[in-house]
C-alpha cells in the first residue's frame, strides 16, 4: 500500500514552501497561490479567488469556440463618402440636419463627405440606419487568413524588397 504524495506547492510571492493548501487570490490582475504569511500582507488589496464550477466554464468555452469559428470582420465601403453625400442629398437633408440626427458636429459630416474622415463602425451603422444605405460589408476571418485580398507586409518582405533594388 503506497501513499501518494501531493507535489510541494510554493508561494508565488515569496517562494517558500506552502504548508497546507495555500490561498489562491486575485492580486494586481493575476491569479496566484500564496502562503498565509504573504496573504496577511496583501489581504487589503487581494481578493480570494473562487473557481467557478467546471460545467459553466466548459459551456462558456464552447460558446467562445463557436464565436471564433464564425468570426466576421466588418469593413466600411471604399466609396463611403460618395454614398453618404448622395443619400443625404436624395433625402433632402442638410449636413447640419444629418449631424443633429447623428449627434455629432456638422464638421464631422462634411469631413465624411469629403473623404477626409472615415466613420467608425458605430457611426457607419448609424448612417446606414438614418440614410437607408449600405456602408458596411463583411469579410469572414477565414477568407482573410487563406490569402484573400488583404496582404500584410512583413519585415522579411521589406528586406527582400531592399535587396532587389
Amino acid at each position: 500500500m503506497s501513499i501518494q504524495k501531493q507535489p510541494q506547492k510554493y508561494c508565488e510571492m515569496c517562494g517558500m514552501p506552502i504548508r497546507g493548501k495555500g490561498i489562491t487570490v486575485v492580486y494586481e490582475g493575476s491569479i496566484i497561490t500564496v502562503c498565509e504569511s504573504c496573504y496577511s500582507k496583501i489581504r487589503k488589496t487581494a481578493k480570494i479567488y473562487e473557481e467557478k464550477p467546471k460545467k459553466t466554464q466548459a459551456i462558456k468555452q464552447q460558446r467562445e469556440n463557436v464565436n471564433k469559428k464564425s468570426e466576421v470582420e466588418v469593413e466600411i465601403a471604399d466609396d463611403y463618402y460618395k454614398i453618404i453625400r448622395t443619400a443625404r442629398e436624395h433625402l433632402g437633408l442638410t449636413t447640419k440636419q444629418l449631424a443633429d440626427k447623428m449627434k455629432v458636429s456638422e464638421n464631422i459630416i462634411k469631413r465624411f463627405e469629403q473623404g477626409k474622415l472615415k466613420p467608425t463602425i458605430e457611426q457607419a451603422k448609424a448612417l446606414e440606419k438614418i440614410l437607408s444605405v449600405k456602408l458596411l460589408y463583411t469579410i469572414s476571418s477565414e477568407e482573410t487568413q487563406k490569402g484573400g485580398k488583404n496582404f500584410e507586409l512583413t519585415l522579411g518582405d521589406v528586406v527582400n524588397i531592399r535587396e532587389k533594388k
